[in-house]
């Protein structure tokens, strides 16, 4: 076993990975988190109830090959935002950086942002970076990020190279996450934009356009087989959006109207019958109205249909 040494000094981040039923991937993202540059002060592993104790057996093949310690636990089935809250209550660090089971860090990818933080004052609850996406229909893509400094526009939280909306992106100060009392366990989608959204209420972020993980493209999500959760857990969050005054009406409305796009277009590629996909192009276009020419396209087809 390698000896263990106090590690506050040279680290000030807890890496929190949660888990549910891929521990397979556990193999990949463990040894980018113990061989960064800059050593986390600590793993922290959050099994969110998987069916079997796969994860457990990974992360204690890990332990005695790192002096950084690694801690497993398992809990009762809850989803992302309760697995994540778990860990931010069990992190040590002065800040944290949370990564899926199937998210492989950079080698450096610590060091630059922890320092990047420190530098900046407190009232700066995260650095934010860009990411490179793989699956194994694609190559290698870089997703940008909007570059920023001080407050958010919130309304390009979660757009095309705008303000990256999932968390993975992030490193926060924990402090400030435990100061809005972590993320909203009722929703079961979106959770990191809402968590994001509420810090963006009072604190300032530092985004820069260098890469800091892979995010590996799965083809297993239930949310991409069943087009409804997406579109039902999406729903939600813009309700809570709304509710909370997180997001601008107009935003919000359109936002809802291009959810509804998205499942005609998910419902269209299944081959579902018209009828059942009209409703939700009128919907769409009540909250607003054609802004391209598809859209004009789709709005006269469908009067007509």
């Amino acid at each position: 076993m390698i000896p263990r040494r106090n590690l506050i000094n040279i680290s000030k981040t807890s890496v929190v990975v949660t888990t549910y039923n891929d521990a397979e991937y556990l193999e990949r993202s463990l040894p980018s988190i113990i061989n960064q540059s800059l050593k986390p002060i600590e793993v922290i592993i959050i099994d969110d109830g998987s069916d079997n104790y796969d994860a457990q057996i990974i992360t204690n093949s890990y332990i005695d090959k790192t002096e950084i310690p690694i801690i497993y636990k398992k809990k009762e089935n809850g989803g992302p935002s309760s697995a994540r809250n778990y860990g931010i209550n069990l992190a040590k660090g002065e800040f944290i950086l949370f990564i899926d089971a199937d998210d492989e860090l950079l080698p450096n990818s610590i060091k630059w942002r922890q320092e990047a933080l420190e530098q900046l004052g407190e009232s700066y609850a995260s650095i934010y970076c860009s990411r490179i996406e793989q699956s194994l229909e694609k190559s290698n893509k870089i997703i940008k990020v909007l570059e920023s400094d001080g407050k958010l526009d919130v309304c390009l939280v979660g757009r095309i190279n705008g303000i990256p909306g999932q968390i993975t992106n992030h490193l926060f100060r924990k402090s400030i996450l435990l100061n809005i009392s972590g993320y909203n366990e009722s929703l079961k989608f979106n959770e990191d934009f809402e968590l994001i959204l509420r810090i963006a209420k009072k604190w300032m972020f530092f985004g820069v356009n260098k890469a800091g993980f892979i995010q590996h493209i799965r083809n297993d999500s239930l949310s991409q087989s069943d087009p409804y959760i997406a579109f039902n857990g999406v729903e939600d969050f813009l309700e809570v959006a709304l509710n909370n005054k997180l997001l601008p009406i107009i935003e919000i409305n359109k936002r809802k109207k291009e959810n509804r796009l998205s499942l005609v277009k998910k419902l269209l590629f299944k081959k579902e019958n018209w009828n059942q996909v009209k409703p939700y192009i009128n919907e769409a276009f009540d909250f607003t109205g054609p802004q391209n020419i598809k859209e004009y396209a789709l709005y006269i087809f469908n009067k007509f249909k």
